[in-house]
């Protein structure tokens, strides 16, 4: 097969994919107003901020403050009450009777990644543009905090340089640098089997995947991504996630005991990407924190799932990655074991969004590509990709994944076992500002809509070791809010149109024009 897909040759691919990277995450040079953020004045904020008027969710118990106000100072959530506060100095917001909940978190993204299947040389301004949005769809949707585990690190921190100086409208970024992989594990293609320009680009943006050799370069490894991060982040399956591509190494008890060893003393939780039992039997004999993603491939007994009610694992499921990826566009037939009713109603569900939301979310254009990429699957055979250099996954996983792995789950939330949302935003199909799309599917999957809540709130932050300063309401916290029109323990699709976003105390976002009269903020 000829060796140029989709407009660019694969040894250009990667160079494509890095420049994209690299490029986006330069540093913008702008103050640090809000100017320019939607539907919100050019505002010199105050020390102070009041919130009044509010029915402030209680993301614990579910109890609701009917008429609530509260007062952020500096930031961060300095009183709590029932009664109005009332000040002539005070800029106030009027939350005119709104839901209010804490920011959301999405637990599992990889930010400086460009979520399609192929670049297109021409398309590199595209995605240049879209990355720097991917960020702003995270506020305009409520998320204030993400978890990157999977980055080009040098990039990274361009990113994070433009957020914290106001140059784009973007959530907390918390991360863990590059994945600490065994070299050919997942993600499991080299880079410089793509490209020649992988090795000289990466000084340039860094390695999404350490792909260590050996024990030596695993230590390297380890101390170079300690650099202020808040987790290490493993693989720890031993099969690839592409078609026809098999078994992959995966990392000895030499490796797991300095792994560990090295989380445990620089106080780095750890957590593993999982999808295959193998995986599960592996990192649960250590000291993790949580799974990314659930396991496809066994149903996990009671026992085993006991197992991390004990150690205090928790798991990111991420259900949206296996709605995303059942692609049905890879067969003449879908097997019938792969078929009940909720998944039958999960494919309508992804039509849906593919065909009229997924635009709102990603440039037009390039989800037309991804759409037509999936073309490939028939064109070439699943069997046939990998050795034509065209690395689309293996849809069986995830089908697989949305019957025994949603049943993993299920059996996981009855057992008390903590689960927090992530999408896995900057994946194919995986677009950010999608985070509604997982509270909304663990809805269909029986979740109360407290727990969904919960989720993506207090549950996230205790994934991220953060409780003491995100997913509550409450004093001493930071002042990252969100005001919703309806109910969010009674309607879920309330998470499609926060109405304001306030992160650090400052207003960020609102879906309506917002008016100052006086030191009152209302939106019209």
């Amino acid at each position: 097969m000829n060796d140029n897909t989709n407009g660019i040759t694969r040894r250009n691919f990667l160079k494509a994919s890095m420049v994209v990277a690299a490029s986006a995450a330069l540093p913008v040079s702008t103050g640090c107003s809000t100017t320019g953020y939607k539907n919100i004045p050019d505002l010199k904020y105050q020390r102070d901020l009041i919130l009044n008027n509010a029915k402030i969710v209680n993301v614990v118990d579910g109890s609701i403050i009917e008429n609530g106000s509260i007062l952020i100072r500096d930031g961060v959530i300095s009183e709590v009450r029932e009664e109005p506060f009332v000040s002539d100095s005070v800029l106030t917001v009027n939350c005119e009777g709104k839901y209010v909940i804490p920011g959301l978190i999405d637990a599992h993204c990889h930010s400086t990644m460009s979520p399609v299947f192929s670049v297109d040389a021409g398309d590199l301004f595209k995605h240049i543009d879209q990355q720097k949005k991917n960020l702003n769809q995270c506020i305009e949707h409520g998320v204030t905090t993400i978890r990157d585990v999977g980055a080009l690190p040098i990039s990274l921190r361009g990113l994070i340089k433009n957020v914290e100086s106001g140059a784009v409208n973007g959530p907390r970024i918390v991360y863990c640098n590059s994945i600490i992989n065994i070299n050919g594990g997942h993600p499991d293609i080299d880079p410089t089997d793509v490209s020649l320009l992988a090795g000289p680009l990466s000084l340039f943006t860094g390695d999404i995947a350490a792909n260590f050799k050996n024990m030596k370069e695993l230590n390297n490894s380890l101390e170079e991504n300690a650099e202020n991060a808040s987790l290490v982040k493993l693989t720890v399956d031993n099969k690839s996630v592409f078609c026809k591509k098999g078994e992959i190494p995966a990392y000895t008890d030499e490796h797991y005991a300095k792994i560990m060893d090295f989380a445990e003393k620089k106080e780095l939780p750890v957590s593993c990407h999982c999808h295959y039992k193998y995986g599960f039997d592996h990192a649960t004999r250590y000291s993790i924190n949580s799974l990314e993603h659930v396991v496809t491939d066994e149903l996990l007994t009671d026992e085993e799932v006991q197992v991390m009610v004990d150690k205090n694992v928790a798991i990111v499921p991420t259900m949206t990655i296996a709605a995303s990826m059942l692609m049905e566009e890879a067969y003449e037939t879908i097997p019938p074991e792969f078929m009940d009713d909720f998944v039958e109603e999960e494919l309508r569900i992804r039509r849906d969004y593919f065909s009229k939301e997924a635009v709102q979310h990603f440039d037009g254009e390039l989800h037309r590509k991804n759409m037509n990429y999936l073309k490939k699957y028939r064109e070439v055979g699943k069997d046939k990709l990998v050795e034509n250099h065209i690395y689309l996954v293996n849809p069986d996983i995830y089908f697989n994944m949305m019957r025994k792995g949603r049943a993993n789950v299920d059996k996981m939330r009855q057992a008390g076992v903590l689960i927090g949302c992530g999408i896995d935003a900057g994946m194919p199909f995986a677009y950010f500002g999608g985070l509604y799309r997982e509270l909304e599917l663990f809805s269909r999957m029986g979740f109360s809509s407290l727990a969904v809540l919960q989720t993506a709130t207090i549950n996230n932050a205790k994934i991220l070791k953060m409780e003491d300063r995100l997913g509550s309401i409450e004093k001493g916290k930071y002042a990252d809010i969100v005001l919703l029109n309806t109910n969010p323990l009674k309607d879920v699709s309330c998470y499609r149109d926060p109405s304001l976003v306030i992160k650090d105390g400052k207003l960020v976002y609102s879906s309506k024009e917002v008016v100052k009269t006086g030191q009152v903020l209302r939106t019209i």
